[in-house]
């Protein structure tokens, strides 16, 4: 298979397809210090804290009084980390939202052996396929996400038929070193 059997294709963004890519974004973005480590971990750790000094509070290994101070500051420190997440989500929701602001107006997609091309953006981004760390296709877009930067995003209804989005995203699977 070679790349110019795909394209040119000319669209124009529409603009959920620009919100739902730039949710997407952000979504992987807050989410890449890895799911486990950064979100259930300290649920984890603040169950076990509560749980450990109810047990000491009902055991009366410690005063009720002390018990209840503690569960307190547990749940107020377990709060503070979620309201530090919220706002790692809302500043990336915000800076993906302006990256892929720039990827506006009638584009045209250009395949190549090595990557792609949004021409007539007005900064013209590429993103070449040896660079990405995955090419994804869901909920009627395909997405070539970078090592570094926002995704290019390309929505299915582009291409003149679902044939073809198969094979476009096999051969930028191929082309990538996933």
């Amino acid at each position: 298979m070679t790349a110019p059997a795909f394209g040119p294709y000319a669209f124009e963004p529409t603009a959920d397809e620009a919100r739902i890519a730039a949710s997407r974004a952000a979504l992987r973005r807050a989410l890449a210090g890895g799911l486990t480590a950064r979100h259930l971990a300290p649920l984890a750790a603040f169950l076990l804290a509560m749980a450990f000094t109810a047990i000491l509070a009902w055991t009366d290994l410690v005063s009720r009084r002390h018990g209840e101070i503690a569960l307190l500051l547990e749940a107020a420190a377990f709060m503070i980390h979620r309201f530090a997440t919220r706002r790692r989500f809302v500043r990336a929701r915000r800076e993906s939202i302006a990256a892929i602001a720039t990827i506006r107006g009638s584009l045209v997609a250009v395949v190549d052996e090595t990557g792609l091309a949004l021409e007539g953006a007005d900064a013209s981004p590429r993103w070449n396929f040896a660079d990405g760390v995955e090419v994804e296709d869901a909920g009627g877009m395909i997405y070539l996400w970078p090592r570094s930067g926002p995704p290019a995003f390309l929505p299915t209804r582009i291409f003149p038929s679902e044939d073809t989005v198969r094979a476009f995203v096999a051969f930028a699977k191929s082309r990538s070193r996933l």
